[in-house]
């Protein structure tokens, strides 16, 4: 049997001329531990558990020097690694318009095989993994925070419209293709690898190509082992967020005897409460599997938010939005492909003394 293994023989073939039989058959030696009837990678669940508890048993017993720390390490990083995350995110978009075009045909899935899901689950599905709650709590709060804090504001002598106008085009341009590529590179290595080549669902096998059999080895063990922790942080984070703003809701319509006037007590008490039960049904969804409780979640929780949208669109004035969509997708167009994915606000991180121009504003991206 020929085995097919390569993108370009596949690309040389086309999809619909691969019979599905032909898929490499690759050993994976993969770390296995079976512990009442469930199986794990003991190492790396040890790294991800580990570091997990340990930031959080060392941000719960000394708050005020781990947020200190935590704050300088930011700085550090930013101040250092600027240039890399800045420019890594239009590499990650240029890259996959690459592949869309010289790529695009080919199927994640084997050959011969149907969609497990129809298109409008699909989308349903990966919007509400990718944006969640996040696009809900940052869509209006975002670009009123940008209308304060970039270079037109800085700047002194710009009108309103432009201010106006720029804040809703870097909230665009943050929930646009800056905003999904990254998790597009990570989809697709990681779907074609599992779903046509047969290897493990794990974030290790998209290093398959570069590491060969030291994927399944230590090295992999510390790649899926960080990628846990990655995963938790940004879950907690979305999951914070969605919390407070539920608060803010709550505290806003006056329900449970949440009030606007409720100290900081209360309102923690309120927060703990809603993250318990949003965890427990995330958990339920996630234990019901995905052809029930998380596709119908994603579905239930995208139909909510397409009827937002829809009485947003007809109960503001109408003509309005549309003239604000298409002067703003004008603006993403011309500004948001090359200029802001490029933008690291060299000049602004200047101190005074450093050369710093008088309107430099790091503060401000």
């Amino acid at each position: 049997m020929e085995e097919v293994t390569t993108a370009k023989a596949i690309d040389d073939e086309g999809p619909s001329k691969i019979p599905s039989h032909e898929v490499p058959e690759i050993d994976v030696p993969l770390r296995e531990t079976e512990f009442g009837g469930i199986r794990f990678n003991a190492v790396t669940s040890f790294i991800g558990v580990a570091l997990l508890w340990g930031f959080a048993i060392y941000c719960m017993a000394t708050p005020e020097e781990a947020l200190a720390n935590l704050i300088e390490l930011r700085q550090n990083v930013a101040k250092h690694f600027t240039w890399f995350y800045i420019g890594a995110n239009p590499a990650f978009t240029f890259f996959l318009l690459w592949i869309t075009y010289r790529y695009g045909h080919i199927k994640l899935g084997m050959a011969d095989e149907k969609p497990e899901f129809s298109d409008t689950e699909y989308f349903a599905m990966i919007f509400s993994a990718g944006v969640a709650v996040g696009l809900f709590f940052y869509g209006v709060s975002e670009p009123l925070w940008h209308r304060a804090s970039h270079w037109y504001v800085e700047a002194g002598y710009r009108s309103q419209d432009e201010v106006d106008q720029w804040a809703i085009m870097l909230t665009a341009y943050h929930w646009g293709l800056a905003g999904w590529s990254p998790y597009c590179v990570v989809a697709i290595s990681s779907g074609l690898a599992s779903f046509r080549f047969g290897l493990p669902m794990t974030v290790r096998t998209s290093m398959y190509t570069l590491f060969g059999n030291y994927t399944w080895g230590w090295l992999g063990d510390f790649i899926d082992g960080f990628s846990i922790v990655a995963t938790v942080a940004g879950i907690c984070t979305s999951l914070g967020l969605g919390a407070i703003q539920i608060i803010a809701g709550f505290q806003r319509l006056g329900w449970f005897g949440i009030k606007e006037t409720d100290d900081v007590a209360s309102l923690t008490s309120a927060n703990v409460m809603v993250i318990w039960v949003i965890t427990i049904l995330a958990t339920l969804s996630v234990v019901s599997g995905l052809h029930t409780g998380i596709k119908f979640l994603a579905q239930l929780g995208f139909g909510i938010g397409m009827m937002l949208l829809v009485l947003v669109f007809c109960m503001e004035k109408t003509h309005f939005l549309l003239n604000l969509m298409v002067q703003t997708l004008g603006n993403y167009l011309q500004w948001g492909i090359f200029l802001l994915p490029f933008w690291t606000d060299a000049f602004g991180q200047l101190k005074d003394g450093e050369g710093r121009s008088p309107e430099g504003a790091s503060a401000t991206w």
